[in-house]
């Protein structure tokens, strides 16, 4: 009897241990699967990606996609025919003896876009070139599914059927409000589904001069990778690429109102939300850490406030992003551009770069990271 009885007891003891391992095999997957944590259905996957570019679009703003798809968004599966942006134009930023990143001088930034001005005018610029680089790039449009109607979802899923590129958010309600939310949702399932090694994130009002984008991050990424060396063991520095400001007061309402932004008299400095570049490991560190960062309104004064603390990114400002509410008066060297409507957009294409424009009130700065936030933007382009 009581060897029965110890026979029963090891038969129970196997039993539960196995039921346990699988049950939490089940939770375990459960954890980690997008779908179930961030309602996204699974994505096919499109390994070694360069560049993912990010749109976050309105449920109903079909036009505006399509007119993105008709324009630069072509230019996704064509190769880049420029020649390479020179790396010797390429900054590269260095830790100081206190272990931060030395920030780049207002001078440096200056004399960064006459270079690239006069390369723009280069003969070299506007001769064919014989090899083609094949960048591999992927778009996607963000779009929030909660509470639409049936005949908006059946739009979506038609649309989705002909062109495989929306990223259709199941657990989120698309409004203002939740737009940081849309951003960590995106960010998820994009860590989750892609190898990529950078992303830059769009509004659908915003054109992108993509092959002159591709072209100088491709020449900054290889130059960095040469470079990887030299910096030791301090952490190799990580791109957060867009035009910055550090004198935004906080607003105190409309829909840009926030309740809880308590850290300083401004916004700690972001990059504007019309278009920025993010390296993947910040991409990585903002979703990791999603449960402990406070959401803000703004997604872009979030990814500003959340970078801050890290002592190893490298915030390039760049004049060539016109990626604020309005746009700034409109310049050849401009690559980003925001709140460009279908027409604009289809003009731009076809080489009419500031057609709509009209004379703007914004004076386009250099950043003066090396004074205090209302001093940050008093360097003017001129």
């Amino acid at each position: 009897m009581r060897r029965l009885n110890n026979l029963l007891t090891l038969f129970t003891a196997i039993t539960a241990f196995f039921f346990g391992s699988f049950i939490t095999k089940i939770l375990s997957s459960v954890d980690q699967c997008p779908a179930h944590r961030r309602g996204v259905p699974d994505l096919k996957s499109h390994p070694n990606l360069f560049l993912m570019v990010l749109v976050l679009s309105a449920p109903r703003s079909a036009e505006q996609r399509n007119a993105m798809r008709r324009t630069w968004l072509k230019n996704v599966r064509q190769p880049i025919q420029q020649p390479y942006y020179p790396e010797e134009q390429i900054y590269l930023p260095t830790y100081g003896t206190s272990g931060v990143l030395q920030v780049e001088l207002v001078a440096h930034q200056a004399n960064r876009l006459r270079q690239y001005i006069e390369w723009q005018k280069s003969p070299l610029t506007r001769i064919p070139q014989l090899t083609k680089r094949e960048i591999k790039v992927k778009h996607l449009f963000a779009i929030g599914t909660v509470k639409i109607s049936s005949s908006l979802e059946a739009e979506l899923l038609s649309e989705q059927n002909q062109h495989k590129d929306l990223l259709m958010l199941q657990h989120h309600h698309d409004t203002y409000d939740n737009l940081t939310d849309k951003l960590l949702q995106a960010l998820d399932a994009l860590i989750d589904n892609y190898e990529f090694s950078y992303i830059i994130k769009v509004d659908d009002d915003t054109y992108v001069k993509l092959d002159s984008l591709i072209n100088e991050l491709v020449s900054y990424d290889r130059k960095l990778l040469r470079k990887m060396s030299e910096y030791g063991r301090d952490p190799i520095p990580q791109l957060y690429w867009g035009y910055f400001n550090g004198r935004a007061k906080i607003k105190g309402k409309g829909h840009w109102k926030e309740s809880n932004y308590y850290l300083s008299k401004n916004y700690l400095p972001y990059a504007l939300g019309g278009g920025y570049v993010l390296s993947r490991k910040l991409c990585e560190y903002i979703v990791n850490s999603s449960q402990l960062l406070t959401p803000y309104v703004s997604e872009d004064v979030s990814v500003g406030t959340w970078l801050t603390p890290l002592r190893h990114v490298y915030r390039w400002h760049d004049p060539r992003f016109d990626t604020g509410y309005m746009p700034r008066k409109c310049q050849p060297y401009h690559i980003v551009l925001h709140k460009r409507n279908l027409e604009m957009m289809t003009d731009i294409y076809d080489g009419k770069l500031c057609s709509g424009t009209v004379s703007s009130s914004l004076s386009e700065y250099y950043y003066d990271w090396t004074r205090t936030a209302d001093k940050c933007c008093d360097s003017l382009v001129v």
